[in-house]
């Protein structure tokens, strides 16, 4: 399967320093590093949008391209930026959907192509996508760069406002590998199928995947959960359970994850990973803490 990746960043101060060290997709066991394996090159018109591309030549190139042994639905892109000289991580947990052989997280990609065999490939829920902001993309602050996505998205900055943790959720569409592969008008600077880097993919413990499609996936605070649990269980005449069951392993959680992806198995990793009280549980009140963790949870927007 050919994955085409842009991890990025969007620069919009001319005194902020940024340097980038590296590429981590754990589900396909690739780590690149800054000025061996990749560089950082300008192919957009605007300058402000800092690209990931393979270190050869000298063409400025949209990303990089992946080749896997096997098809893969769910993968983490992890990059790390050096901003002001100290870290900034985007973690962008992408859920694949389509029946093609390749894929890509550039949402102008998966439109038709006037006069070419290429149909639209845009996943329904991103029909209304404005491709500028809504595509994945690290920023110095949040108000840099507002998206319909928000929703979706997490960050944590330091005290100047830097951002050095941005996660988000993110459905990316499979399309035809010639469409990766074809030069044609506008697809020039796609990285070349000799210059995908192999992968194999493997099993990765924190691989984000979805349970409930329908209700959508958003951020949503730990303690917001527990206090729906809380008055689901005192309605059921189960308070002692939330107290003594549920209540110390979301405390140990909320301490590391302060905010889960609804309808994922996000909590459920991280609870696993992070809860000693969860894991020194018996078999019957883990499956009740799963239970209860991962209940089909909606979003409501009021306007």
């Amino acid at each position: 399967m050919l994955i085409h990746l842009t991890p990025s960043y969007f620069l919009n101060y001319s005194d902020i320093s940024l340097d980038l060290i590296d590429v981590e997709v754990p589900e396909l066991g690739l780590h690149l590093h800054a000025e061996k394996d990749i560089t950082v090159r300008f192919p957009s018109p605007d300058k402000r949008l800092h690209y990931v591309c393979r270190k050869k030549g000298r063409k400025a190139i949209f990303g990089i391209l992946l080749n896997t042994d096997k098809y893969v639905t769910d993968i983490t892109v992890i990059t790390r930026w050096a901003v002001q000289g100290e870290v900034s991580t985007h973690r962008v947990h992408m859920h694949i959907v389509g029946a093609d052989d390749a894929a890509t997280d550039v949402i102008h990609l998966w439109s038709g192509v006037f006069n070419t065999p290429f149909r639209d490939k845009s996943p329904d829920l991103t029909k209304n996508w404005i491709p500028a902001s809504c595509q994945p993309r690290m920023t110095v602050t949040a108000g840099d760069r507002p998206s319909e996505r928000e929703p979706a998205i997490w960050r944590l900055a330091d005290q100047a406002g830097i951002i050095r943790q941005q996660t988000e959720y993110y459905t990316a569409a499979t399309v035809e590998p010639e469409r990766l592969t074809t030069p044609f008008k506008g697809y020039d600077r796609l990285p070349a199928l000799e210059d995908a880097f192999n992968c194999r993919v493997r099993e990765y413990s924190e691989t984000l995947r979805v349970l409930y499609a329908y209700p959508g996936v958003t951020v949503c605070p730990v303690t917001e959960h527990e206090e729906l649990i809380e008055s689901d269980l005192e309605e059921e005449g189960k308070l002692d359970a939330f107290t003594s069951i549920i209540q110390p392993v979301l405390q140990e959680v909320r301490a590391f994850c302060p905010v889960f992806f609804t309808n994922t198995n996000n909590l459920m990793n991280s609870i696993r990973r992070f809860s000693t009280h969860f894991n020194t549980l018996n078999d019957a009140d883990k499956r009740f803490v799963e239970y209860q963790i991962n209940q089909p949870l909606f979003h409501i927007s009021v306007s």
